[in-house]
């Protein structure tokens, strides 16, 4: 009977069924290669950066809080299949009294001691949809683990990106300071010669101040940049090649996208918003095996009972509890649990959908980006070619030193203005790889290596 009865399992067949989703992202033309899930802040061959993500990967406080819930996780998971395994436990009773008639009824004999063994048999689906949640539970926890590593891994290169950024515009920026301070010198000395124009001397002050004061939240930046990564590493003091300049990382490669079917398992996001319809499938399965009755068996063997002849005895038998008087709340709660299953259907449905947006938006964002860049590099060759010209005239002596002092700030203001469009760039791919799913380890790795 046991058998036959945990055979008639009451778990519905449950799959997730994500919207459909179109071939190829919309500004493709053909579908694009698979992409690499891992390692892509490479890409910028920048070896502080690489060695920043792999310290960020290990030390990070957030990543150890998500590793330590995947631990307990897992425990709760591997524990899940002895609920339905047969406990045993001792038991000892003494018992007293000052009357001195002999007491012959078995159990309020004096002392009576033994061991005690039960067993829930789990019919109609029960352990199944147990473990089952369990197992869920487990790829849920694991899933938001993936997630926080690919958020920080995306926040340390993008705040490193931004600390170089800041530091090449620091750079330019000292150099914009000098030459405005120039300008200004060749404006007061217009001025005092009565050859500027109206406006002129201060208009160079206004703009000296300008730069001066660029320069000073410029180091305010890259100061909070700095701690910023500190953070993230899981620390308070800042990396010390950090304080010195590098060059601004930027990858030339063109982003594998991928198709937008690939989302599907490499956004964790997304796999954890599966995982919980499965649960929550599982979980109607504990509810329906609930409207049931539930079958337990039980024994005791030791020493005082239940035979008067005999001072060791066994006595056990099955107990069936059947849900009568509250079965109406038991139902309630199945009509809850169905309620719920579809609650997670349509936020999984959410989740793919909106996991294609971002990866869509994010790789529009990158071509305009890169774009602008291309452009602004063009228009800074332009200047430099201009600059070199007017410095061949100043020479000549076909040219004044305010054009030339005055050339000099436009074309720092210019590279100032591609600095922070490599950046821009730079970050756009970050945010591209980070709406792939990229950097989060497979689930056949993360199952291998914890």
């Amino acid at each position: 009977m046991g058998f036959a009865l945990s055979g008639c399992s009451m778990m519905e067949p449950m799959v997730a069924e994500a919207p459909n989703l179109p071939g190829i992202y919309a500004q493709e033309t053909t579908p694009g290669p698979r992409r690499d899930l891992g390692g892509w802040w490479r890409r910028f061959h920048d070896p502080v950066l690489e060695r920043l993500v792999e310290q960020a990967r290990r030390q990070n406080l957030s990543i150890a809080q998500a590793s330590a819930r995947l631990a307990a996780g897992r425990s709760q998971a591997e524990a899940a299949p002895s609920l339905f395994l047969p406990t045993v436990g001792g038991s000892g009773q003494a018992v007293t009294g000052t009357s001195r008639e002999q007491i012959e009824d078995p159990l309020r004999r004096p002392l009576m001691a033994g061991f005690d063994t039960s067993w829930d048999a789990g019919l109609f689906g029960l352990a199944a949809s147990t473990n089952k949640v369990a197992a869920a539970s487990l790829a849920i926890v694991g899933d938001e683990l993936d997630a926080v590593r690919i958020t920080v891994t995306a926040e340390v290169a993008a705040a490193y990106i931004s600390l170089r950024s800041i530091q090449r515009q620091r750079e330019l920026t000292v150099a914009l300071v000098a030459a405005q301070e120039r300008r200004a010198q060749f404006a007061r000395s217009r001025s005092r010669t009565g050859m500027a124009a109206s406006g002129e001397e201060a208009d160079s002050a206004a703009s000296l101040d300008e730069a001066r004061a660029e320069l000073a939240r410029l180091e305010a930046r890259a100061t909070a940049m700095r701690q910023q990564i500190a953070m993230l590493l899981g620390s308070s003091a800042p990396d010390a090649a950090l304080f010195t300049p590098g060059s601004q990382p930027i990858s030339r490669d063109t982003p594998m996208a991928g198709r937008p079917a690939e989302l599907l398992r490499a956004r964790p996001d997304v796999r954890a918003a599966e995982q919980r319809v499965l649960k929550a499938a599982a979980e109607i399965g504990i509810a329906k095996a609930d409207l049931y009755p539930r079958l337990r068996l039980g024994g005791t063997i030791g020493i005082g009972g239940p035979s008067i002849a005999s001072p060791f005895g066994i006595a056990g038998g099955p107990s069936i509890q059947i849900p009568l008087f509250d079965y109406g709340r038991r139902a309630a709660a199945l009509h809850a649990r169905r309620a719920l299953l579809d609650e997670a259907l349509a936020a999984y449905r959410q989740n793919v959908l909106t996991a294609y947006q971002e990866a869509s938006v994010t790789l529009a964002n990158w071509r305009a980006a890169r774009e602008g860049a291309l452009r602004l590099g063009a228009t800074v060759e332009a200047e430099q070619r201009g600059e070199r010209r007017i410095r061949v005239l100043r020479r000549e002596g076909l040219a004044e030193a305010t054009r030339l002092a005055e050339s000099d700030a436009s074309l720092l203001l210019t590279r100032r203005r591609l600095a922070v469009a490599k950046e821009m760039e730079a970050l756009a791919l970050v945010a591209l790889y980070k709406a792939l799913g990229a950097a989060a380890a497979v689930p056949e790795q993360r199952e291998a290596g914890g």
